[in-house]
């Protein structure tokens, strides 16, 4: 309470110096609910026609808020949280959550519509970044698997007959820095296109390894890039080919004893391990898209190389008592082919197909005692999915509209395993198949010019898939897929010339089969299986508002409530049989919510005040071990000339200090802290 009270009233300071400096200024920017449309549904519609909870963050936005990652983006969505950790990343929406290094996400990432499968890729820098959009709930009818809670989709600049470029630089606290620049323009007039952009990230880190000598424990450096070509032989005919590329390298040393003859303070870590992990993907795409007079096709085809690679201290202390060494390697193509009407009519649809396949290799190396003990696991697995779908929005009478859809995907899998200790090999394989139907409804009504309630109903799934981390029998090799129903009632309102925008969505969510991770007593001492084990459900609201109540002058707020609750689940912890039922969901705020102003001047000065916040979670089936709740409040100021910014920001100003993780070893508890108070200044040019 502490905390929050001197959050709010350092917010209100600043909302105060930053309103008493206000001139009359240019005009708000037309980003207002009836202004903004977007794609993530596979049409372009605009967000007060959707019959979903939509949230949207455009490219001011997110400049205003210094969101330079999708982890910091994620802040300004109601009830979506990124469990950000050194051991991987995970979108968090309505308390949808999996385990702490599971390869699949509950929420969906798309990149222009391109999938990123695996769920360490989610935490992306936002380079060039047009519009974030954010759907609540399941999406299975036109994403399907691995959209159980959710989907975010990026959407990024497309290059046309203007001439574009930015470049910028950073420079902050621990050493840190970042190096861009995009461009784009015309290479022959209204028929070809060029684009590319380039991003180079390098930081000491805020972690210290006390053991080592160390001052780079979460030390980070990364480049990444994209091309695009862009091609319009006719008026109708559009084709991008696009690349991305990144490579990273990180130190993930930073997990600390928080009890015990070793524990150690706030971002300090004693290991006798330097602990890294690095990851790289190239990603080739084409989207082509041809309108016609009635209706528009779309193809879409992709390609993902995906490595990774994370070795790490077994035990966390100075003992040598063993290390880790993961690998993740996945190669994989998509490809979606559907066809949209265009035009105004009582009868809106969209249809198509979709493939994809893909092969994941992992393995898993364990050396414990300088080679007195050592196991190895290696997992290679291919997964084939194809689908068909359909989705169509009838208008009964002038401004009631009826949307129906339904998804039929069916996947196989086809997977192998090879456990190796000192003393023993074993080898299994695991083939299964399984067909989804996913269905969804809505309703929606313009009651007025300004108010819009709505109804839905839709079905999502998280896919079945292997353990490839601590499997060692065929038993424990295989789990199967994990449902979820959504209800749904919002309101979606706008008022004052669209200058105020007020949304409220509240909803229901059932779980069946919940993923599960849980003790196997017939593999030995640290197995885990990953089992199908429990029910639970997750309940309540988010509400946003956005307004321009004077020119220049932008306030934002949003909150969110999610209560996730197992409602059956019986399981064994040290050979004794516990029952979680009425436990919450591990890695799941409860609360979420931030609040926002932003000032413009019509001389170019601008300020921008955020808090963000977020309530008790726990870190494990349990709730033995968990977070309180924090909120942090982020700064910046900065004047924006004809063609150059310069800004001076503050990311969590007060120092809040929060744990993004916590885990239970050998009866001591591990530790990881969340980013503590950084400051920088940013200058740009744009041509």
């Amino acid at each position: 309470m502490r905390n929050l009270s001197l959050s709010l009233a350092a917010l209100g300071l600043c909302l105060s110096v930053t309103t008493a400096t206000a001139k009359q200024g240019p005009a708000a920017p037309d980003y207002t609910l009836d202004a903004i449309t977007v794609t993530a549904t596979k049409r372009e519609q605009k967000i007060k026609d959707i019959a979903t909870s939509i949230s949207t963050a455009t490219d001011l936005d997110l400049e205003n808020a210094a969101a330079h990652t999708l982890k910091d983006a994620t802040r300004l969505f109601p009830n979506v949280h990124m469990k950000s950790t050194s051991s991987g990343n995970e979108i968090v929406i309505r308390g949808f959550s999996t385990w702490d290094t599971a390869l699949q996400s509950p929420a969906g990432l798309y990149v222009d519509e391109i999938p990123y499968p695996i769920s360490y890729m989610q935490n992306l820098y936002l380079l060039d970044i047009d519009k974030v959009e954010v759907l609540r709930g399941p999406q299975g009818t036109l994403f399907g698997q691995n959209s159980e809670s959710g989907v975010v989709n990026l959407t990024r600049r497309v290059p046309d007959d203007q001439v574009r470029a930015h470049i910028f630089t950073d420079a902050g606290t621990y050493n840190t820095y970042r190096l861009g620049a995009a461009a784009s323009a015309p290479l022959l007039e209204d028929r070809a296109y060029f684009s590319g952009s380039f991003l180079r990230h390098q930081s000491d880190g805020y972690v210290d390894n006390l053991y080592k000598d160390s001052t780079r424990a979460a030390r980070h450096e990364s480049t990444s890039g994209r091309g695009m070509l862009r091609l319009t032989p006719t008026d109708r005919l559009d084709l991008r080919f696009s690349l991305d590329a990144s490579r990273q390298e990180d130190g993930v040393g930073t997990m600390r004893l928080d009890t015990g003859p070793y524990r150690s303070n706030r971002w300090e870590v004693r290991s006798d391990a330097a602990d890294s992990s690095s990851a790289n993907f190239t990603l080739p795409a084409l989207i082509a898209s041809y309108m016609g007079d009635a209706v528009k096709l779309t193809s879409i085809s992709s390609y993902t190389a995906y490595n990774y690679e994370m070795k790490s201290d077994i035990d966390r202390t100075p003992l040598p008592t063993g290390v880790s060494d993961m690998q993740i390697n996945q190669r994989g193509f998509t490809q979606e082919l559907r066809l949209a009407s265009v035009g105004k009519s009582r009868l809106s649809w969209v249809t198509g197909t979709y493939l994809g396949s893909s092969r994941t290799e992992t393995d898993m190396n364990r050396l414990m005692q300088r080679a007195v003990a050592r196991s190895y696991l290696h997992t290679d697995y291919i997964s084939d999915t194809g689908a068909l779908f359909g989705q169509s929005t009838w208008s009964i009478v002038e401004g009631l509209r009826l949307t129906l859809g339904l998804r039929a995907e069916h996947t196989r899998l086809n997977g192998e395993q090879t456990y190796r200790t000192m003393a023993s090999r074993r080898h299994y394989t695991k083939d299964v198949s399984y067909t989804e139907l996913l269905p969804m409804a809505s309703l929606s009504w313009d009651a007025t010019d300004n108010i819009t309630p709505y109804i839905s109903w839709s079905q999502g799934y998280l896919p079945g898939g292997f353990n490839v981390f601590s499997a060692n029998n065929r038993s424990n090799f295989y789990y199967e897929p994990e449902y979820s129903t959504n209800y749904e009632l919002g309101l979606k309102t706008h008022w004052l010339d669209d200058r105020l925008t007020a949304n409220v969505t509240a909803f229901y969510s059932s779980i069946r089969d919940k993923q599960v991770r849980e003790e196997d007593p017939s593999g030995g001492v640290g197995t885990w299986k990953f089992t199908n084990s429990a029910q639970a459900h997750s309940s309540g609201l988010e509400a946003e508002i956005k307004a321009y109540p004077l020119p220049g002058l932008e306030l934002r707020g949003g909150v969110g409530y999610a209560r996730s609750i197992v409602d059956d689940w019986t399981t064994t912890v040290n050979g004794v049989k516990r029952d979680f039922s009425g436990k919450r969901l591990p890695w799941a705020p409860e609360l979420t919510y931030n609040v926002g102003v932003g000032y413009t001047h019509e001389t170019g000065l601008f300020a921008q005040v955020d808090l963000f916040g977020a309530g008790k979670q726990y870190f494990d089936a349990e709730n033995t071990l968990s977070d309180p709740g924090y909120q942090t409040i982020n700064a910046q100021i900065g004047y924006h000339g004809d063609n150059w910014d310069v800004s001076v920001w503050g990311k969590n100003v007060l120092d809040a200090r929060y744990a993004t993780k916590k885990l239970a070893a050998a009866g001591q508890t591990i530790v990881e802290d969340g980013a503590p108070m950084t400051f920088g200044v940013s200058v740009g040019w744009r041509f």
